[in-house]
């Protein structure tokens, strides 16, 4: 990385599945602490961890993360992954976008769990070179711990990782699941588009907690 670098992008990876308002929340501290031109939401294309006939197919997930992120213009979606048809590592993602925009820094934004197993990712010096690195505090982390492993690797892996000020709350997509199937409440928990959205395409056992009486928290509930 150097200083004639013209734009400056972050990168928050995931499944995002729902998208949910705690990636939103982090993507945009992100953009403010980090004085990021922008954050791109980016889709994991073929993931190496996740079974894809369990994941709601991409054309949901896509069109629920533009909703979510309508009229922030900090924030927008990058089908960057979807679009490389071999297994989404990161460090396959770093170099091809270092490739393909040399005019940009990018900044990685993970949670502090994927920092505490950064060291065990598939190359996590290739993704070091050419990624800066940022992590939120999540999921109750300690954030003390969490500086000071952010130390070692900076040592380890010659970067920098900063930590940003996101406020440290847990929301996961997989809680999402589970309470729409059941008939509770997400208002809040992801935005309301997004809660129309998987309502009108029966998303995540919606149509099944409709039928037993459950709200899962739109408007119209």
């Amino acid at each position: 990385m150097n200083g004639d670098k013209l734009r400056k992008i972050g990168i928050l990876g995931g499944t995002f599945d729902p998208v949910h308002t705690a990636h939103l929340m982090i993507a945009d501290h992100a953009a403010s602490d980090l004085s990021l031109d922008q954050v791109y939401l980016m889709p994991t294309g073929k993931s190496p961890h996740k079974n894809e006939a369990s994941i709601t197919p991409i054309m949901h997930r896509v069109n629920m993360l533009e909703l979510a992120i309508a009229g922030n213009p900090k924030l927008a979606l990058s089908t960057f992954e979807l679009e490389d048809p071999e297994i989404s590592y990161t460090y396959r993602t770093a170099e091809r976008l270092s490739t393909a925009f040399p005019d940009t820094d990018f900044y990685y934004i993970m949670g502090a769990d994927s920092l505490i197993h950064f060291r065990d990712w598939v190359h996590p010096e290739i993704i070091s070179r050419h990624f800066r690195l940022a992590v939120a505090v999540r999921d109750g982390a300690d954030s003390a711990d969490l500086l000071s492993l952010a130390a070692d690797y900076d040592r380890l892996f010659q970067t920098k990782i900063s930590v940003l000020s996101v406020p440290n709350f847990s929301i996961s997509s997989t809680d999402i699941r589970n309470r729409i199937a059941k008939g509770l409440s997400v208002r809040y928990l992801t935005p309301d588009p997004v809660i129309e959205y998987l309502k009108a395409h029966r998303l995540y056992g919606s149509a099944k907690a409709e039928e037993n009486g459950g709200i899962v928290g739109c408007k119209s509930s």
